[in-house]
């Protein structure tokens, strides 16, 4: 016989598996004693289904009978003569007033209170140097190229801290950062830690406007255990498109 749990074959009269070691007799107690089923009750029949009424066909209505509208008298035709209007006297039409002429628009001054308009850019040499500059030396360099200034304004209240203003005609970018820097060189004064060149073309509100680029100067600049010198340059107004902004230290 076959062990009923691991398969093993054994005699059949053995009463324990040789392979697994298990009894035989529950199994065998289980194999002569017949399976008792329940017994359920039987299922009630199903009621029949019920036929649903059948009704007529809907009988067709009547259509509703005519609306008697009421009659409408006819109304006597408008008579087509009109009596007389009153004739109506001309009045004196008065003629517009004259505008005055507009006066002749009067020249453009040249020069206004001694400071002189905004003239066009004229086209520029090449610079002597790379512009942008990227180091100390070659911005040194486009001194080469500095053009003629004048000093307007000097202002030295601020306690290290000095801001002179200098005019000079419109050029090209590298030519301001070099009359910038010439100006400077030409203004140093080793008491004041900071000096701001500020360049002009016209006459401007306040003394903080530039519109020919400016220059600041810092002598004292901390960057860890480093003492620096730094240069920081803006050409035009500084917002404008064609801006340049140059940061150099050494």
């Amino acid at each position: 016989m076959r062990c009923p749990y691991c398969g093993g074959l054994n005699q059949d009269n053995s009463k324990y598996c040789i392979r697994c070691g298990r009894n035989f007799a529950p199994q065998q107690q289980n194999v002569s004693q017949p399976i008792q089923r329940p017994v359920y009750p039987p299922r009630p029949a199903t009621p029949p289904q019920q036929q649903r009424p059948v009704y007529p066909p809907p009988t067709q209505s009547r259509p509703a009978p005519p609306v008697e509208r009421p009659t409408v008298t006819p109304q006597p035709p408008r008579p087509t003569v009109y009596p007389p209007t009153m004739a109506r006297t001309a009045q004196p039409v008065s003629a517009p007033p004259a505008t005055p002429a507009r006066p002749a628009p009067k020249p453009f001054k040249m020069a206004q209170e001694g400071w002189p308009i905004e003239q066009p850019i004229p086209p520029a040499p090449d610079p002597p140097a790379p512009f942008p500059p990227h180091t100390a030396a070659h911005l040194k360099q486009l001194v080469e190229g500095a053009l003629d200034y004048t000093v307007v304004n000097e202002n030295t209240d601020y306690r290290l801290k000095k801001v002179v203003n200098i005019l000079y005609r419109r050029c090209a970018p590298w030519q301001q950062v070099a009359t910038l820097l010439k100006a400077f060189n030409d203004n140093d004064d080793k008491k004041f830690d900071t000096i701001v060149i500020q360049g002009m073309y016209n006459q401007e509100r306040t003394v903080y406007e530039f519109t020919n680029g400016r220059l600041i100067f810092d002598r004292n600049v901390r960057l860890g255990s480093q003492n620096l010198k730094r240069y920081q340059i803006e050409t035009d107004n500084g917002y404008a498109m064609e801006a340049v902004r140059i940061v150099v230290s050494e």
